[in-house]
């Protein structure tokens, strides 16, 4: 069967940086929680780089505000057979450095993405169906997929492109300052774990970006960050503390932005072993002859013990949602059936006693200390309700930094962070499919979690062409995944942003923060 996505019109491409002008506003200011960490494109699949790399480095399609795909530096594309692409490229594009774009530097890119070594988090999940990319013209490529991939195209839009001549180039030489992108932003200088500053090019294919000069300061304490606006050291500021919402509403110098987040803030569960680093017996009580997270009656049990209208209510002060999946039900191939689970701590202990730890066990929380909005409180909050279970809970908080990291090498039992994704297989294949480097499937599935019938089930919805039948196979995957309770999810947040007064933010379901989001008034 024969089908054709086809994107044309640059005119819709980049459409935050339309209109801007060289004579517009000339610098701008940002004072942010997200902690860029490498300058290397493909080294680590999270947030913070994604939020500052999309600044510098371009993709082949893009996904504006509404995530709808767009042209990038692919003009056009069309699904030839179920397993074959053919991408036209942009052409008169040329890197920060003046060299033309071309194939070769697509080519080079997906190459380097699955060899990128120590990665805490590769790309692989949207390279992995690639099996060759065939060069045909200088601005054209045909890409064979080893299955059908429908989402090709939304997959290369998380994927940067990079130079030829960089694609041998190792993380530390990226992070030393060898940054050449194509994107509307230009890098002058990094100090890891504190800021970034961007100049203007002038000569991006989309036009001219909006501000001359960036700097994106990493504030990662909230009451610094909002101290910084007030006196005027930055412009604006993301995750504002839902405390000082209701006193910069009131002053006339600043103005308020919240949009929906297509993230979970989830708990996830060392279900893969035996024996867990962070779960024991309860002080004075005898050995467990297992890891009792094996049982998904125990992670149920887990789950209804956690009262998620009062995290998002009280906790996080409305700035958030109860969660049944990994995306809002809005989301299209989200579940329609999920519902959040409501606290039920009679049913919570049955489930505990069937699965034969009626008294309990001793479990550590690990949580990042520096990443999320209140992310050591709601911790906090989650030990409470299952000490009321009848746990034995340590909260230990570590910073962001170091927390992920060790979450890949499997050295927590139970942790909590944030997964985010713009369409609803993403979240399944990459956290909640049995990891296989090879394939690049369950790259972030940190727990080794594995069910060979939820796999089952991810890799048909991934393979499947139909829009529709995919939609109903994406739902189906979800609903069993979660039936076994692989993971434990809690609230989808808001995202919250405050600036001086005169400019304006465009928020995006994606977390992130940069220039390309904030624009002057009018």
């Amino acid at each position: 069967m024969r089908r054709m996505l086809l994107a044309a019109g640059a005119a819709l491409a980049f459409t935050a940086m339309a209109g801007a002008t060289p004579a517009a506003a000339q610098s701008l200011t940002l004072g942010t929680k997200l902690e860029l960490n490498t300058l290397d494109p493909h080294f680590f699949n999270g947030f913070p780089p994604a939020s500052s790399h999309i600044q510098i480095w371009d993709t082949l399609t893009s996904q504006g505000d509404s995530l709808a795909l767009e042209p990038g530096l692919a003009t056009a594309w069309r699904n030839i057979d179920d397993t074959t692409w053919e991408f036209t490229l942009r052409q008169g594009v040329t890197f920060h450095d003046g060299s033309p774009f071309t194939a070769d530097d697509v080519i080079a890119t997906i190459r380097r993405v699955p060899a990128v070594p120590n990665s805490p988090a590769l790309f692989t999940s949207f390279t992995r169906t690639i099996a060759s990319v065939e060069k045909l013209g200088d601005h054209l490529i045909r890409i064979r997929t080893s299955t059908p991939n429908p989402l090709l195209p939304l997959d290369l839009s998380r994927v940067f492109i990079i130079a030829a001549k960089d694609a041998e180039a190792t993380t530390s030489e990226f992070n030393a300052g060898r940054v050449n992108g194509t994107g509307p932003y230009r890098y002058a200088s990094w100090t890891n774990g504190q800021a970034l500053v961007l100049r203007r090019n002038d000569a991006h294919w989309g036009g001219p970006a909006h501000w001359a000069q960036v700097t994106e300061r990493v504030i990662a304490r909230d009451p610094s960050r909002v101290a910084a606006l007030l006196a005027g050291e930055v412009d604006a500021i993301d995750l504002v503390p839902t405390g000082d919402k209701p006193r910069l509403a009131q002053d006339a110098r600043f103005s308020l932005f919240a949009g929906p987040a297509g993230v979970v803030h989830y708990i996830a569960l060392d279900s893969a072993r035996e024996a867990s680093p962070h779960v024991g017996a309860k002080d004075g009580q005898p050995p467990l002859a297992r890891n009792p997270l094996l049982d998904a009656r125990v992670r149920r049990a887990l789950s209804l013990a956690i009262d998620r209208i009062a995290i998002a209510e009280r906790l996080m002060e409305g700035s958030a949602t109860p969660a049944s999946q990994f995306l809002p039900t809005s989301f299209p191939g989200t579940s329609q059936r999920l519902k959040p689970d409501a606290l039920d701590l009679a049913q919570a202990r049955r489930l505990l006693a069937e699965a034969g730890v009626p008294n309990g066990f001793r479990l550590a929380l690990h949580t990042t200390t520096d990443r999320y909005p209140k992310d050591s409180q709601v911790a906090q909050a989650v030990g409470q309700m299952w000490t009321r279970l009848g746990l034995q809970v340590s909260v230990e908080g570590v910073p962001g930094q170091v927390f992920f990291g060790a979450a890949t090498r499997q050295e927590y039992s139970a942790f909590i962070a944030q997964y985010g994704t713009s369409e609803a297989s993403e979240g399944p294949r990459a956290v909640l499919h049995t990891n296989d480097a090879t394939k690049g499937l369950g790259a972030a599935n940190r727990t080794r979690y594995s069910n060979p019938a939820v796999d089952a089930l991810i890799v048909a919805a991934l393979a499947e062409m139909d829009p529709e039948k995919r939609i109903a196979k994406v739902a189906e995957a979800i609903e069993a995944a979660f039936a076994d309770q692989a993971l434990i999810p809690v609230f989808h947040p808001t995202w919250d942003y405050a600036t001086r007064k005169g400019l304006v933010v465009r928020p995006r379901p994606e977390r992130r923060f940069n220039a390309l989001m904030i624009r002057r008034e009018g």
